[in-house]
């Protein structure tokens, strides 16, 4: 994307914390700089990792002042824009470290997942799996994602397809930007 001449967003405010390889980690501060730089919002960025070891872990992380003036930004927003990720991650994700280890993944695959967003898995009709991975990851709730009035969400391709569908049909996301393939395979499994 190109910056625009004119401001099209207040602010930009991160709603989860970075995953995996700490190196890694900064790549989740630097999308949201650069949607910052390109709508000229003022960028807020949540300073912490995207899933903590406990729910006591994230509480404390919750306390921290510029934590705490993010996370309290995620009740005002007008709009999210997500990535919608599968249950199964990409090699270079799994490569990078940026993913949740293969005990975690099991455990969400045996218990339906198939995909998420913010960390927040959901089976294949988009209901919400209940895990102690919901305690401990750090940043947007459920429940504050399904307020906010627009829900872009961004993914495509097969490997995808199912996490897609339920994100749509778990109302995770009301908009999605996607490849003409996936829209249309997802238009025709509507179809009576």
């Amino acid at each position: 994307m190109s910056p625009r001449n004119v401001k099209t967003a207040e602010s930009i405010v991160q709603v989860i914390g970075g995953v995996g390889n700490p190196e890694v980690q900064v790549r989740a501060t630097h999308l949201a700089d650069r949607l910052a730089t390109v709508t000229k919002g003022t960028p807020r960025y949540l300073p912490a990792p995207g899933i903590v070891s406990s729910r006591g872990g994230r509480d404390a992380l919750l306390e921290d002042p510029f934590v705490a003036e993010v996370a309290a930004d995620w009740d005002r927003l007008d709009t999210l824009l997500v990535g919608i990720g599968s249950i199964e991650p990409s090699p270079l994700l799994r490569e990078s470290g940026n993913s949740l280890n293969e005990s975690n993944l099991n455990a969400l695959a045996a218990s339906g997942a198939v995909g998420d967003i913010c960390l927040r898995f959901f089976d294949k009709h988009g209901t919400l799996i209940e895990s102690d991975l919901n305690d401990r990851v750090l940043g947007i709730s459920p429940e504050q994602m399904l307020r906010v009035d627009r829900r872009i969400g961004i993914a495509g391709g097969a490997r995808k397809y199912a996490a897609i569908r339920a994100a749509a049909e778990g109302k995770w996301i009301n908009v999605l930007i996607t490849d003409k393939k996936t829209a249309l395979k997802l238009e025709s499994d509507k179809a009576p």
